[in-house]
C-alpha cells in the first residue's frame, strides 16, 4: 500500500556510506515530509513555481492570539489542498507551545484511507 508513492526525501540530502546515493522516501513517509515541506516553503521562494508554498512565513512578525492561529489554520488547508491531492485534511490543530506554534495536521492518505498525523512547529507570530 502507498509503495507507488515515492521520491527524494525532504530536506535533500545525500546518503551515508560508499555509493553516495540521494536518499529517497516512500509511502506515509513521502507523503509526511511533503506536508512539511509545503508548509515551510514561502510563497515566491521556488523559481519555477512562484506560488508554491504554505504562506506561512509572511506571518512572522504577526501578534500571536487566536486570530493569527485562526489564520494559519487557513493557510495551512488552503496549501495541503492546493500543493498535496493525494491527502484528504480532517482536522487542523494550531496551538502555542513555549513561544512557538504547534499545527496538529490529522490526514488521511487518500489511495489507501490510511490516517496519518503530523506535528509541525511554525516559526510564525510575533512574541
Amino acid at each position: 500500500m502507498n509503495e507507488h508513492i515515492q521520491g527524494f526525501s525532504l530536506p535533500f540530502r545525500i546518503g551515508n556510506g560508499n555509493d553516495n546515493n540521494i536518499v529517497q522516501a516512500a509511502g506515509s513517509e513521502k507523503l509526511k515530509e511533503n506536508i512539511i515541506h509545503i508548509l515551510l516553503t514561502g510563497i515566491g521562494e521556488r523559481v519555477m513555481r512562484r506560488d508554491y508554498g504554505g504562506g506561512l512565513q509572511d506571518l512572522v512578525h504577526d501578534p500571536n492570539n487566536d486570530a493569527l492561529r485562526a489564520i494559519v489554520q487557513h493557510q495551512i488547508g488552503k496549501a495541503i489542498g492546493q500543493w498535496e491531492p493525494r491527502v484528504q485534511l480532517r482536522q487542523v490543530n494550531v496551538t502555542q507551545h513555549e513561544g512557538t506554534l504547534i499545527a496538529e495536521i490529522d490526514y488521511v492518505i487518500r489511495e489507501s484511507q490510511q490516517r496519518e498525523q503530523v506535528s509541525v512547529p511554525l516559526g510564525v507570530g510575533g512574541i
